[in-house]
């Protein structure tokens, strides 16, 4: 249901729908399959410890992928999925490893409670968990808690977004720098064209989640390095979120870079511009984790 809510923009729910629809993706059952593919093949070729608890509940679990050799403790890069807050898991993003593991970091992929089985509220105290646990308990796994960095795709964007403002660290005990730079994916920042989209049947976002957890249209305290990127074959409203993002931070004196990545739409920007070492979106992320 999407009426009865505050919408910016002023187009139709038909409009709304196809900008937050993956349907204009060409050839997407083979590009799927080529994603499990190539996730399949990160478990075999990385070592993986699976389903490390972070938090109390089941869902709130990760992967971590130790570097291949490191010399003292490793920095540390925490990857959030995608799927609209309700649907994937951490395992479809096992890719990742070959981006940062053969260059002496160690990969974080992260499992969180899923819409509508919890609020959105729920997700991002989880995610938050996340990044405590690794600057706690991250030595546990030779892991050095001041190089902590995040990335995310889609909604997982938009969480790397909410864990960058440094609003809820004070209270969570953490130092206001224990994240020292972040990578923002398609993301979403505007929850109340999701709520104009068919997103919102199962999403069913509250007026009082779409002003809280809007990051272009609340004040936010970012003081690391962002990457705000996008892939050029997506839809207007993912490029149009970013763009915008990347002012915001901008206007506010955030040290932002704004990438669009041409020939990638919203599965490849991660699969293969992420994952790919070879990749510009990789060399800039690695680039912001000073590693070689």
């Amino acid at each position: 249901m999407t009426s009865n809510l505050n919408i910016t923009g002023g187009l139709s729910q038909a409009a709304y729908d196809a900008q937050f629809s993956l349907d204009s993706i060409p050839d997407m059952p083979p590009l799927v399959a080529r994603r499990t593919a190539a996730a399949d093949a990160g478990l075999a070729q990385f070592r993986a410890i699976r389903d490390i608890a972070y938090g109390d509940r089941p869902d709130e679990t990760l992967n971590l992928f130790p570097p291949l050799s490191a010399e003292g403790p490793a920095p540390l890069h925490i990857f959030i999925h995608g799927g609209f807050w309700r649907s994937m898991e951490a395992a479809q993003f096992s890719f990742l490893a070959r981006g940062f593991v053969p260059f002496g970091a160690a990969l974080a992929v992260i499992d969180y409670p899923l819409m509508p089985h919890v609020r959105l509220a729920d997700i991002v105290s989880s995610c938050r968990k996340a990044i405590a646990w690794a600057y706690r308990h991250g030595s546990d796994y030779d892991l050095d808690p001041d190089r902590i960095y995040i990335s995310g795709n889609s909604a997982g964007g938009h969480l790397v977004a909410e864990m960058l403002d440094r609003s809820w660290l004070g209270a969570s005990g953490l130092p206001s720098d224990v994240i020292k730079g972040g990578t923002a994916i398609s993301g979403v920042y505007d929850l109340a064209r999701v709520a104009a989209s068919f997103q919102n049947d199962s999403l069913q976002l509250t007026q009082s989640e779409i002003t809280d957890f809007s990051p272009l249209h609340r004040p936010l305290d970012i003081g690391v390095p962002v990457i705000a990127t996008v892939g050029g074959d997506e839809t207007d409203e993912f490029r149009r979120q970013t763009a915008d993002f990347a002012e915001k931070l901008r206007v506010a004196g955030v040290p932002v870079t704004h990438m669009v990545v041409p020939g990638t739409d919203h599965i490849t920007v991660v699969l293969d511009a992420l994952a790919d070492p070879s990749e510009s979106l990789n060399k800039a992320v690695r680039a912001q984790m000073r590693l070689t």
